[in-house]
């Protein structure tokens, strides 16, 4: 019938048991996940839309069929198809599951991948039913919001599931893509002896292109710009009506996609509710919610004022900065040519802190404004001209000897250096080193030094 039709155009691997091709390859996700793979738990993989993970989870059936798993036990799914009956529902999933157990009626443990489950209402009944029924399945799940399980239903699959956050590419992973050698010669060697070859000149041009265009698979596949600003738009317009207005059923669809850009505009820059407010023609407790939206959707990240206190938390209310989860969208939004690299840099430094370091971010706006302070108070500092750098050190460890902390990080555009006074330390960082040198490396080579 009509889905077992469907089904076949979705799981090619069936007819031949062929490997996907055309894919890029994804180590840091893959390596996470192969390591789930002999658990029960159902794999949840959770990220922005268009991140890459209908392409992450064909290289897990890559993996699978390695290894040696008969094509017809793994069956994937999208479930945004606009060719399932409108009114998806459970029915929709048994119809799925039932179609694929007849037709090609898999012999010990089988694989599911669902693809943006979220489309079927109530979607965690039916998964929770069929994990307690059945062990020689495994499920893997995607979707596009971090509360991907509704509240009320959340518990149902407690502990019966581990979940992995998806990005697009970090700068990392873009560099592994154009020019794998580079990363190469990264890896092979330390901190200080890496900073005296000039890979920084060979990485800088790329950086550069980076910081422009973003981390999107299809827009780093891409080389024209005017065609992947259209397609960044396409995405931005999708999230917005697909991901925030379906999902939280918001009938100011102007207000939202206006403060969407509003946040975007004003990456890194502290945001204030009243103003923004008033800029979509809204008021502070709308914005609050949307915001809370655009957030769950990974469109937007913001950070807190950083407080050594539980105490202080509570007690004063400050404004929070927002960050995007990817440059692209801040150029396809932004018409006039200013000159905003320090917002670009700034907004990738963050995303490498949270997504790459996995560290809770914050600021520090207190007799002087540091742009990142970490969850232990190391403060991260960011400098792009030499006439600033002196003025940047100084606030760093006036900082750190006022609130006795061990160090700190100063990303500046060409120099590597630990600097220490009385056993503290500024260690100044290449923008670049720190995006390509894993976290731990770094940190090694300042305990070292």
């Amino acid at each position: 019938g009509r889905m077992q039709i469907l089904l076949e155009q979705y799981n090619p691997h069936w007819k031949a048991g062929d490997l996907y091709e055309e894919l890029i390859d994804r180590p840091q996700y893959v390596n996470k996940i192969s390591g789930f793979l002999d658990r029960r738990e159902i794999v949840v993989l959770k990220g922005i839309r268009r991140s890459g993970k209908s392409s992450l989870q064909k290289l897990i059936i890559n993996e699978l069929l390695k290894t040696g798993v008969p094509p017809h036990n793994i069956l994937f799914m999208n479930l945004e198809d606009y060719r399932l009956s409108s009114e998806r529902s459970l029915q929709t999933l048994d119809e799925i599951y039932t179609t694929y157990l007849e037709h090609k009626k898999p012999r010990g443990k089988y694989y599911i991948f669902l693809d943006e489950i979220q489309e079927i209402p109530e979607f965690e009944r039916w998964l929770r039913t069929q994990y307690e029924q059945n062990s020689a399945v495994k499920f893997f799940i995607t979707g596009s919001s971090s509360s991907l399980f509704s509240t009320d239903l959340a518990t149902l699959l407690t502990g019966r599931h581990i979940s992995l956050e998806i990005f697009p590419f970090s700068f990392r992973e873009y560099l592994f893509y154009k020019d794998n050698s580079i990363i190469e010669e990264v890896d092979a060697r330390t901190p200080d002896s890496l900073f005296l070859t000039d890979v920084g000149e060979t990485i800088t041009p790329l950086l550069n292109r980076y910081l422009d265009e973003g981390g999107f698979p299809e827009i780093v596949k891409h080389d024209h710009r005017e065609d992947n600003i259209l397609l960044l738009q396409q995405y931005l317009t999708d999230i917005i009506l697909k991901d925030i207005t379906r999902r939280f059923n918001i009938r100011k669809i102007d207000v939202l996609q206006k403060l969407a850009l509003y946040l975007i505009y004003n990456m890194g820059n502290l945001i204030n509710v009243t103003r923004a407010a008033e800029v979509v023609g809204s008021n502070r407790t709308t914005v609050l919610d949307l915001i809370a939206y655009l957030k769950e959707v990974y469109l937007i990240n913001t950070t807190s004022h950083f407080a050594f206190s539980p105490q202080e938390q509570f007690e004063v209310t400050r404004p929070k900065k927002a960050y995007c989860i990817d440059n692209g969208f801040y150029s396809a939004i932004k018409t006039e040519s200013r000159k905003d690299y320090s917002k670009r840099v700034k907004n990738v430094i963050f995303q490498h802190l949270r997504f790459q370091w996995e560290r809770e971010v914050y600021y520090w706006n207190e007799r002087v404004m540091i742009d990142f302070v970490l969850s232990d108070g190391t403060p991260v500092g960011v400098v792009f001209d030499n006439n600033e750098r002196d003025q940047e050190i100084y606030k760093l460890f006036d900082f750190i000897n006022r609130h006795n902390i061990r160090q700190a990080i100063l990303i500046n555009p060409d120099k590597l250096q630990i600097m220490e006074e009385n056993e503290r330390k500024v260690i100044q960082l290449p923008l670049w080193m720190f995006l390509v040198k894993a976290r731990d490396e770094l940190f090694e080579f300042i305990k070292e030094h």
